[in-house]
């Protein structure tokens, strides 16, 4: 009778093993395709259907944040749906966790971007400047005094 309990046991371990390490990152990566696909197409659309769409992506995120915290895409979905709603702080926090992941040059940019929807300019300056640092084809995306800004405080003028 023991070694029945013990084998019970052991394949609900096994089970919850496999779904837990197995089905539900895999599961989470299905649906942050998904989730990016939809944030693409609602940012080329606008106003009320926009906003629609970023809700439900905010709302499916977080149906698979825990599968899914050690993937900087999921933070940088989630930074770009709260973007869409203006939702400035949110962004900058979202973009903020996925650079505890992944230095990435585009997320420092997407932060510095929505740090300067923030008014913090200096902030920006330096996030986007160590953007340029890693990759400095950012510039290209930058207009007028900012690009001049931080090309200076990145040393590439």
């Amino acid at each position: 009778m023991s070694r029945l309990i013990v084998r019970a046991a052991a394949v609900l371990a096994a089970a919850a093993g496999i779904y837990y390490f197995c089905f539900q990152p895999l599961h989470g990566n299905f649906v942050l395709g998904d989730v990016q696909q939809r944030t693409i197409l609602a940012q080329s659309a606008t106003g009320e259907r926009a906003a629609s769409v970023a809700w439900t992506n905010l709302h499916d995120l977080q149906s698979i944040a825990r599968a899914c915290r050690l993937d900087p895409a999921w933070y940088v979905v989630d930074g770009a749906n709260w973007e869409l709603l203006q939702r400035w702080p949110e962004a900058a926090d979202a973009y903020t966790r996925a650079l505890g992941v992944d230095e990435r040059p585009e997320i420092y940019f997407s932060r510095g971007r929505v740090k300067l929807y923030l008014g913090q300019t200096d902030a920006a300056t330096a996030d986007m400047a160590t953007a340029a640092r890693f990759d400095p084809g950012v510039l290209e995306q930058i207009d007028g005094e900012l690009r001049a800004r931080v090309a200076a405080a990145a040393g590439l003028q």
